[in-house]
């Protein structure tokens, strides 16, 4: 029976919730697998495609996160509003295709357009995810399933390095095709089989159920699919403004939003580039005369990125007030998704580069990719569950108690990275690499379990989605490429490593307002929600 047969179906029973759940971490596994491959495949894609660390960067960050950050926001409303099981099931397929596509790029834009692919079909992947999961499992155990769904990461990024390093190391080069190449394929193909028994098995459940408001969903979803992408790029933004309502002084913000956004970049663009060495300016092409660089690139897509995050924010104010009230309307969800972004420059810059500085400054090679992938696996995915279930435990004795316990992992973790990323010993390095992402990975589970208690049931999809925005637009727009062109610019990448703890202090004294905060943001969901207009709601 298929999916789209099974609309509806009850959430209660035995065994069946823990096979979707098991499914989803598959399919979040592979997520990350077709993301992080490039990790390994890094110094190989350097020298066959004559790539720069910042393009290396751009493309492990920015090429990806730009269209997973503003598609998965009108893919989130799809998910809510739609099929989740389809929403889920086409979206593998397609990234799958994408990945396996990048093993036939010949240069640097087609391994860019294909990592565009691969973030707007990963895009669809977890709002509609998380969204399941809160209607297969009660609250009380949300932050444990979240956890468990979110080792899938880990599990994925280690099995990347694995499975990469393999081939690289074992290829035989037949098709006449390189190690890299053949890589991309080998770990695309799988994904469209599994989207196949993603629509097949997986059962549709009834939206809030569990939380006892039970929602039907979007009666025109697709409508309302391409309304959410209209508001996010100009002219059709500046339009949709107007038709909602918008008055003057609202407009003037929208098209002032867009030229501070293009200016910024601009000048960040032609701040960089006069500091990076000649050689280091990477021109990918001419338009009309005019130079076009991979630096220019990512602080276009950075400028735009920010200005479609700042447009749908002003549509969400007039349209949906709910979403807009309980998400960047409330200040506790604001500094939360802000934390995130920081969060995620740790997660994404060391992700990016950990490889490739051991083959810099410590000689790995392909056949470490075992090692590195092991300690992914199993240093990541215990820190995600450790962080679901302690933080799920100290939460029950203090209302902030997962931020508490979250702010001391991350001194913890700071202390450990940076002798890591110091040490001349690779045994050290491996042994130091494990207790970093056991620290590191704490936070996501602690987040997203946290967000989620921040927004009413049918509102999870969209509140994962925004928060997701930040985390992408931030941390992994930012964080690898940032690493990428300060390794560029001064020759040392163990320098630009260890410059991402620039960003500790501030972070955690962020953290630090949000644990004060986030109880009475939690405690006023159903009034602020009520107050905004929703009536999805049980009475009170």
């Amino acid at each position: 029976m298929s999916g789209n047969a099974m609309n509806g179906g009850s959430a209660k029973g035995g065994w069946y919730p823990w096979y979707v759940l098991a499914l989803l971490v598959l399919i979040y596994t592979m997520n990350f697998v077709d993301r992080q491959i490039i990790t390994i495949l890094a110094p190989y894609l350097k020298a066959d495609l004559g790539l720069t660390d910042a393009q290396i960067g751009l493309l492990y960050g920015t090429a990806f996160a730009m269209f997973y950050a503003l598609f998965g926001i009108p893919l989130a409303r799809l998910a809510d509003g739609w099929s989740r099981v389809k929403t889920l099931s086409i979206g593998l397929c397609f990234w799958s295709l994408m990945t396996t596509v990048s093993g036939f790029a010949g240069n640097f834009v087609q391994l860019g357009l294909a990592r565009l692919g691969v973030g707007v079909g990963e895009a669809s992947a977890s709002p509609a995810a998380i969204s399941l999961l809160g209607d297969y499992f009660p609250k009380r155990i949300r932050g444990t399933i979240l956890a468990i769904y979110t080792t899938g990461v880990y599990v994925g990024i280690g099995l990347s390095l694995i499975i990469g390093g393999y081939v690289l190391d074992w290829w035989p080069g037949w098709f006449d095709m390189a190690g890299w190449q053949a890589a991309f394929i080998i770990v695309g193909l799988p994904g469209i089989l599994l989207a196949l028994l993603v629509y097949l098995t997986v059962r549709e459940p009834v939206r809030g159920e569990l939380d006892g408001n039970p929602h039907p969903g979007d009666p025109h979803p697709f409508r309302n699919v391409l309304t959410e992408a209209k508001m996010m790029f100009p002219p059709w933004s500046i339009a949709s403004i107007r038709r909602l309502g918008g008055d003057a002084a609202t407009m003037r913000r929208n098209v002032l939003g867009l030229a501070i956004a293009l200016a910024l970049s601009l000048v960040v663009h032609v701040v960089i580039e006069d500091m990076l060495p000649p050689e280091r300016r990477a021109v990918i092409g001419t338009i009309a005369g005019f130079t076009v660089t991979s630096n220019l690139v990512q602080w276009l897509a950075i400028g735009i990125g920010s200005y479609a995050a700042f447009s749908w924010g002003q549509s969400v104010r007039l349209r949906d007030p709910v979403t807009h009230a309980l998400t960047l309307g409330g200040k506790t969800y604001r500094l939360l998704a802000l934390c995130c972004g920081l969060l995620g420059i740790y997660t994404y810059a060391t992700g990016a580069f950990v490889y490739l500085y051991g083959n810099r400054y410590l000689g790995l090679g392909p056949e470490d990719g075992f090692a590195l992938g092991l300690i992914a696996v199993f240093g990541g995915g215990i820190g995600t569950f450790l962080g679901g279930w302690i933080g799920d435990w100290v939460k029950l004795r203090h209302p902030a108690g997962r931020l508490y316990f979250l702010i001391l992992c991350m001194i913890g973790f700071t202390a450990v990275t940076v002798v890591q990323y110091t040490t001349t010993s690779v045994t050290l390095f491996f042994v130091l690499n494990f207790f970093s992402l056991l620290l590191l990975t704490v936070w996501s589970p602690i987040m997203i379990a946290s967000a989620q208690d921040l927004v009413i049931p049918r509102l999870r999809g969209a509140g994962f989605a925004v928060q997701t925005l930040a985390s992408s637009l931030i941390g992994l727009g930012l964080g690898p490429y940032m690493v990428g062109v300060i390794s560029d610019i001064t020759g040392n990448l163990q320098w630009a490593m260890l410059s991402l703890f620039l960003v500790m202090p501030p972070l955690l004294l962020l953290l630090w307002r949000l644990a004060i905060i986030l109880p009475e943001g939690e405690a006023s969901v159903d009034r602020r929600a009520r107050a905004a207009g929703d009536t999805s709601l049980a009475a009170a």
